[in-house]
């Protein structure tokens, strides 16, 4: 199983959970669409793609930010790792903007990172406020929190990149969905009974969006006039930081509402 079908099922399998729907089989090897699922006597074809926001970060898209700092974080950890002092620590950093470290800065900004951490630990402070003496850091880094853990295999050093949310814009939905609706003669002539397009909205914040959707999901006049020209039978909007899915038509919601309860405002 190659990472993108190993990625898809990572949404599917919960989804279909909290949706309440236990199919009897899931047919992996299949393209356009993703998945074909048998269930109560149907053969239903599955769609699924995962939501990015298109939205930029000082010229970057958000999903770049964000896999940049990715990578960052990797080296990071590579680093620590080699000091035992530092196992069993949480270090939160504070961005002053959302914008990272050049290629050229990084070893010094990880070098910097790890001295004034080094300090703050040796000195007990839980939270600090990066000091001008680290210079690429301070450029970067407002402040550090850090926690030790009685655990010396614990390890999570990160930042606020991924705190908040990006809102949710019809433009974006339409250029997710309308290349999805484009491809559906495809899908029909699987032999279906029912076709299901599913957009998976992560954790990130290139992917977060506010939990309650109903009001302004049925606002969206174009998008929900595209829907109704498709040949798909539903379209599901499945939160899964949240366990909540909005279902087209109607835009009906299901799930648990984690954090929160389900009640639209």
């Amino acid at each position: 199983m190659d990472n993108k079908k190993r990625k898809e099922l990572y949404y599917l399998k919960p989804f279909l959970k909290l949706y309440g729907v236990s199919p009897t089989k899931i047919n992996l090897n299949v393209e356009s669409p993703d998945f074909i699922i048998n269930y109560s006597g149907k053969r239903i074809g599955i769609e699924l793609t995962e939501y990015h926001s298109l939205q930029e970060v000082s010229g970057h898209s958000r999903r770049e930010v964000e896999s940049n700092w990715g990578k960052i974080q990797k080296k990071i950890y590579e680093n620590v790792k080699l000091d035992n002092k530092l196992m069993g620590t949480h270090v939160l950093m504070f961005l002053r903007k959302i914008i990272l470290p050049s290629q050229g800065e990084i070893p010094s900004f990880i070098d910097e990172l790890i001295n004034c951490t080094k300090i703050f630990i040796a000195e007990d402070k839980k939270s600090s406020l990066v000091p001008e003496t680290y210079k690429i850091l301070n450029k970067y880094i407002d402040r550090i929190d850090i926690s030790k853990i009685n655990d010396t295999s614990f390890l999570k050093w990160e930042c606020d990149i991924n705190a908040g949310s990006i809102g949710l814009k019809e433009r974006e939905l339409l250029n997710v969905i309308t290349p999805k609706v484009s491809k559906e003669k495809i899908y029909c002539l699987k032999n279906l009974d029912e076709l299901w397009l599913l957009l998976a909205f992560g954790w990130r914040i290139s992917q977060s969006v506010p939990p309650r959707l109903k009001y302004k999901l049925e606002g969206f006049k174009t998008l929900n006039l595209v829907l109704s020209k498709s040949s798909y039978t539903h379209i599901f909007l499945y939160l899964h930081w949240y366990d909540v899915i909005y279902r087209w038509p109607n835009w009906k919601k299901f799930g648990k509402g984690k954090f929160f309860d389900l009640k639209e405002y």
